[in-house]
């Protein structure tokens, strides 16, 4: 299992024999249909007509516990691990033919976690720019952030086979990937946070994450719905890599069966993560606003399970014609949730946001359905942008 992808170089062939075709390039489908989900419940939870009046699984946990919701994000980040194991693959062939090797590979990965910080920046700056109370912390940030950290680490634990294939060294990604887990919980668990409150502190106060952001952010620079911590603070980046790492070594499990042959594997651990994560939720409480060590291992478990069932469904059962809404968005994530995120800008700035909610009261006369459905509304537009896109295979590449 220690090894992933290695990419031969073609021989050429004999002068008297013709060149064998080129074989098609093959998506593993159901990650796509999996991102594809998740970016959904994220442009859902994001876009609701109504802040008061949302259904349960739509919306966040208050604190402690778990909703659907609450899956979204961080099986968006298991994705990106899981996504690592064939995109980095492919970029370093590329890279080897222009020279650079690993390095430039390294350049490559920060580089694009860079652009997908300074995105994430400066829709945090829209619509007013107010610098003063620019909100630093963001998704696309801490997408940024655990993806420069898992590439710094894959391209430290790796090599290169004679043929230009990465060689990935899962039992150090693995020892990484628990490693922060265990280091977080300890200094939460056991470390006395400065300001007085002692140790064992898991509130949005006392808790370290919410200190750390006082201190390095201020009360002007994070989540405008707090004032003392950010869901996507800087401290808790630490245990949402381990959601990337342990993609990667999920895409490193997959890679050694074939997608259709290792569902059985992946639905079994998925489950005994989740069961594992239930089971130390009264030890280390399932938060998402602290990114807990078991809520980590609660939305990975998820995102393997659902993963497996896609798996089955479709790689082995064949049923993808299904699912083609859904690729919609799996397959240009980034781009419809900048989209969205524009969208409701526009909405909100235009007066267009108070007019279809009002409208859609008056013709249902329930707010939570009439939140609900606002949140669908702007869910189609966004996939009937991406319609040409698909069409076009024009996919998004940062």
């Amino acid at each position: 299992m220690a090894e992933v992808i290695a990419f031969k170089k073609r021989e050429k062939p004999k002068e008297e024999e013709p060149a064998p075709p080129k074989p098609a390039s093959v998506r593993f489908e159901a990650l796509d249909i999996l991102r594809g989900l998740f970016i959904i419940g994220m442009l859902l939870a994001n876009n609701a007509g109504d802040w008061s009046h949302i259904y349960t699984p739509l919306d966040h946990a208050e604190w402690h516990g778990f909703t659907l919701t609450d899956m979204v994000f961080p099986g968006f980040m298991t994705c990106v691990g899981l996504s690592m194991t064939l995109s980095l693959g492919r970029r370093q062939k590329t890279l080897n033919s222009q020279a650079g090797g690993k390095a430039a590979l390294l350049v490559h990965s920060l580089r694009r976690a860079a652009i997908l910080v300074g995105i994430g920046l400066f829709l945090n700056l829209l619509p007013q720019f107010d610098f003063e109370h620019w909100r630093l912390p963001g998704v696309l940030q801490r997408i940024g952030i655990c993806y420069a950290i898992a590439s710094g680490l894959v391209v430290l634990h790796s090599h290169q086979n004679q043929q230009g294939g990465l060689i990935l060294h899962s039992r150090a990604l693995a020892l990484w990937g628990v490693g922060f887990l265990v280091a977080y919980t300890l200094l939460l668990k056991y470390v006395p946070v400065p300001d007085g409150a002692g140790a064992n502190q898991w509130d949005a106060i006392h808790s370290w994450p919410a200190w750390v952001d006082m201190q390095v952010l201020g009360v002007n620079h994070v989540w405008s719905g707090a004032k003392t911590y950010d869901p996507e603070g800087l401290l808790s980046s630490v245990p949402a890599t381990s959601n990337i790492l342990f993609g990667i070594l999920m895409g490193l499990y997959i890679n050694t069966r074939t997608p259709r042959n290792a569902w059985g594997g992946v639905a079994i651990i998925g489950v005994l993560l989740m069961l594992l994560a239930l089971v130390l939720d009264s030890y280390v409480p399932i938060i998402k606003k602290l990114w807990t060590p078991s809520f980590v291992l609660l939305s990975c478990g998820f995102a393997f399970t659902v993963l497996a069932v896609l798996m089955v469904v479709m790689d082995r059962l064949g049923f993808k014609r299904w699912a083609v809404p859904i690729k919609l968005f799996g397959t240009n994530a980034i781009l419809v949730y900048v989209f969205a995120w524009l969208l409701s800008i526009a909405l909100g700035m235009t007066g267009g946001t108070g007019a279809a909610t009002t409208w859609i009261l008056a013709q249902v006369g329930d707010p939570y359905l009439m939140s609900f459905l606002y949140a669908f509304g702007a869910l189609v537009i966004c996939g009937l942008f991406l319609v040409p896109f698909y069409i076009k295979r024009w996919f998004l590449k940062i």
